[in-house]
C-alpha cells in the first residue's frame, strides 16, 4: 500500500523518470542518487556540467523541478543550462513549471530548505545567488547576479558587472520581480509584486518593501507565515 500511494503521489514524473534517473546518477554519488532525491517534470537540457550538492538527508522526491503547478502557464517544465559551476540543496525544494536554470562556469547557486517557487522562475547565477532557508518565490520572476556585459566609463575604467545576491531566511519576494546583482536582503521580508531590487537593502525584519524609483518601507511588523496561509473567504448573497 505504502508503494502505491507514493505511485500516486508522484505519478506526474513517471512521464519523465528516465531523465530524473540520468539527473541523478549524473550529478549525485551513489547512496544518495539511488533514492531519486530530485525528480524531473519535462526537462529540456542545453548543457549538464558542474556539480550537485545535497546536504543533509536524502529523500526520495525531496527535490522537484519544473512540475506543473500553475495551469495559467505553459507545462514546459524546465530548462537547465548548466555548465561548470556548483548547484547546492540544503533540503526539500520545489520549482514549478516554466522555469529556466543558467549557470556560469564559477557560479555557485544555493537552495536553503523548503525553497519554493511554483512557477516562471528565471535564475542566472554566473558568481554567487544564495536562498536562506523558507524563502518562497512568486510568479514570473527574475535573479541575475550578472549584467553578462560591463559598462565602460569616461575616464576609461569599466564596471564589474556582477556580483553576489542573498536572500534571507522566511523572505516572501511577490509576482513579477527582478533581483539584481549585489542585491541583499535580509530575514522575514516581503517584496512587494514588479519591485525592482539591487544592492545591501536595509531594513528591519518584519517589513515590506516595494520599489518605484527607489526602495520604500510599506509596512512594519508583518511577515508571511507559511504555516497559516489560508484564506477563509465569506460569501454574501447578492
Amino acid at each position: 500500500m505504502k508503494i502505491i500511494s507514493r505511485i500516486q503521489r508522484y505519478k506526474w514524473c513517471f512521464r519523465s523518470l528516465l531523465s530524473s534517473l540520468y539527473f541523478n546518477f549524473h550529478y549525485l554519488p551513489f547512496s544518495q542518487a539511488r533514492k531519486l532525491p530530485i525528480l524531473l517534470y519535462k526537462p529540456k537540457f542545453r548543457n549538464l556540467k558542474g556539480s550537485i550538492e545535497i546536504q543533509g538527508g536524502v529523500k526520495f522526491g525531496m527535490i522537484q523541478l519544473g512540475k506543473n503547478s500553475v495551469s495559467i502557464y505553459p507545462n514546459n517544465g524546465i530548462m537547465f543550462d548548466l555548465r561548470k559551476g556548483k548547484i547546492i540543496f540544503k533540503g526539500k525544494c520545489l520549482i514549478g513549471n516554466n522555469s529556466y536554470i543558467s549557470t556560469g562556469d564559477n557560479s555557485t547557486l544555493i537552495f536553503g530548505y523548503d525553497f519554493n517557487s511554483y512557477t516562471s522562475l528565471k535564475l542566472v547565477c554566473f558568481d554567487r545567488i544564495e536562498f536562506a532557508d523558507k524563502v518562497l518565490v512568486g510568479w514570473d520572476c527574475i535573479f541575475m547576479d550578472t549584467d553578462l556585459h560591463k559598462i565602460k566609463r569616461e575616464d576609461g575604467t569599466q564596471s564589474k558587472g556582477y556580483g553576489p545576491i542573498k536572500i534571507g531566511s522566511e523572505t516572501w519576494i511577490a509576482n513579477g520581480c527582478v533581483i539584481l546583482k549585489n542585491t541583499r536582503i535580509p530575514n522575514k521580508v516581503i517584496i512587494a509584486a514588479r519591485s525592482v531590487l539591487t544592492g545591501n537593502i536595509d531594513v528591519p525584519e518584519k517589513t515590506v518593501i516595494g520599489t518605484q524609483h527607489h526602495v520604500k518601507v510599506l509596512a512594519k511588523d508583518r511577515w508571511f507565515d507559511r504555516s497559516d496561509p489560508k484564506i477563509i473567504y465569506t460569501h454574501y448573497n447578492i
